[in-house]
């Protein structure tokens, strides 16, 4: 699959590890909601933790291109 960008020692790399690594935080605060019984919590944390992947590899893609 191509997203883009090449992965390895790189700054694009490092960009999308970064993201990938805040949205794993919010994946973790959406199933603590999800076990204290809070649907919304889990659905709004999960839609963050999505959203900050997609911008990670944008903003992998852009780092890409101008280096």
């Amino acid at each position: 699959m191509d997203i883009g960008f090449s992965l390895g020692a790189n700054a694009p790399t490092g960009v999308f590890a970064l993201h990938v690594a805040v949205a794993a935080f919010f994946l973790y605060l959406g199933v603590v909601n999800g076990a204290a019984g809070e649907p919304i919590g889990v659905a709004l944390n999960g839609l963050i933790g999505v959203l900050l992947v997609v911008a990670g590899v944008v903003v992998a893609r852009i780092t890409e291109r101008r280096s």
